[in-house]
């Protein structure tokens, strides 16, 4: 399903509030639909979450508002855990080598 352009988003929402609603909600379950399936579970976890914020802030800013929250503390706890991880050791450079030398085939000479 195609995403219409924002002026139409606009217009429709100011038109039909319930019929933006109801594409709203098409457009997000096509896109978790399409998502691979062992992320569509988590994703329909997020949505009702998110959903569930959108119904009890009271306005639309507020929902805005801990919806951004939201994401903040989630980028917040994978950055402590990318941080925390421990890193790979790089392979050290040797300190000494033995250079060996090939002799050349008669028939690679010209």
């Amino acid at each position: 399903m195609d995403v219409p352009p924002f002026d139409e988003l606009k217009d429709l929402h100011q038109r039909d509030p319930k019929g933006f609603e109801s594409l709203r909600g098409k457009l997000i379950d096509d896109c978790i639909r399409r998502s691979k399936t062992c992320n569509q579970r988590r994703l329909r976890g997020l949505q009702f979450v998110i959903d569930a914020r959108r119904r009890v802030a009271g306005s639309p800013m507020r929902a805005l508002m801990n919806i951004q929250a939201m994401m903040y503390d989630s980028f917040l706890a994978l950055q402590k855990a990318l941080l925390n991880q421990p890193r790979t050791p790089e392979p050290s450079a040797p300190t000494s080598a033995r250079v060996l030398q090939f002799r050349r085939s008669r028939s690679s000479v010209d």
